[in-house]
């Protein structure tokens, strides 16, 4: 305790990051001998997410606080899935009326908006599969007749009955690799107004970064990558703070 009081006598001097480099590397050496494997993995993937946020061509990084309004906004659910909740709390922002699912046959996602937006009509399309039907069956929630499971290929079905009126579309593009454009294009015309369009995976999987640099030069708005998050935006609302 005396030694304590005596430390807190002295005064506090400034510390800069060069002062704790020697430490850091001499932490990441022990470390690395104590388990090498996991420290290497979460390093390296680490790393090459940051080369390919920063090596992106066309795809704008923005942090989530430049969301317009965001702050204002609170939603519930797992804090494990970060991005689940960050794609509930956009369209609470947004106000969204009709929301549309690509590939979240899990049901998590759709749960979670349904919860956050009791009044929204929810959309969650999959490929058609009986086993994937008899797998996931009935999403149980209380709003579960807000939200209809829809089967098919985003090839040849039919989106016309929600063309215009979508005010948000999710794609889990690590689950719909082969079918990136189909639903890209099936997103946009099914667009509202002031509609909105999240894909998931954008910092993980190779095949979506690629197509959303591809797609970003020839659209009317930016795509936005959330900092911190596998998410990237595209927006007909003025999303984003300057």
């Amino acid at each position: 305790m005396d030694a304590f009081k005596s430390s807190r006598n002295r005064p506090i001097q400034p510390i800069g990051n060069l002062r704790i480099v020697p430490g850091v590397v001499a932490g990441a050496l022990r470390n690395s001998l104590a388990d090498p494997h996991g420290l290497r993995y979460g390093f390296l993937r680490t790393v090459w997410v940051e080369l390919k946020r920063f090596g992106a061509r066309n795809v704008r990084t923005v942090e989530l606080a430049r969301i317009r309004g965001i702050h204002r906004v609170s939603v519930e659910g797992p804090v494990v899935r970060h991005g689940t909740l960050v794609v509930s709390a956009i369209a609470t922002l947004l106000e969204c009326e009709r929301i549309f699912e690509f590939g979240t046959s899990d049901g998590e996602t759709s749960r979670l908006l349904a919860q956050n937006l009791p009044a929204a009509e929810i959309y969650s399309f999959d490929h058609a599969s009986e086993t994937a039907r008899g797998r996931d069956g009935p999403i149980p929630t209380a709003s579960a007749t807000r939200i209809a499971n829809l089967y098919g290929d985003s090839e040849t079905f039919d989106f016309s009955p929600y063309s215009g009126s979508i005010d948000l579309v999710h794609i889990d593009g690590t689950r719909r690799v082969e079918s990136l454009r189909a639903d890209a294009d099936a997103a946009f015309g099914m667009l509202s107004e002031l509609g909105s369009i999240i894909w998931y995976g954008y910092s993980y999987q190779p095949a979506l970064y690629a197509f959303l640099n591809r797609l970003a030069p020839d659209l009317d708005r930016p795509i936005y990558h959330l900092l911190g998050t596998r998410l990237a935006v595209y927006s007909r609302w003025d999303i984003v703070v300057n």
